[in-house]
């Protein structure tokens, strides 16, 4: 199999995507929010593996990108808010 440079590069992206989601999992500050993006990472990486078209694959990096900048927003979010001592969890 020959990889030209943007497919290597483009490959390269999506694994540092991949890693940078499963890095920020583990700032989520409960086991099941990290288990969910753990979980979702994987399938959504799994089911776009095959992938050919080029803009779909720019489309669905894009999404990657978004979705790392609102996991990392919400592990910022929900730990300040776990760790504010007037914050109640009324079940």
């Amino acid at each position: 199999m020959v990889m030209t440079a943007a497919t290597a590069a483009t490959r390269s992206r999506a694994l540092s995507l991949y890693r940078q989601l499963m890095r920020a999992a583990q700032k989520m500050p409960t086991p099941n929010r990290r288990k969910f993006v753990i979980s979702k990472t994987r399938v959504e990486f799994k089911a776009n593996k095959g992938l050919t078209d080029a803009e779909e694959i720019d489309f669905h990096i894009r999404l990657a990108d978004t979705n790392l900048d609102t996991v990392l927003l919400q592990a910022e979010h929900l730990t300040n808010l776990m760790n504010d001592p007037n914050y109640q969890v009324d079940i």
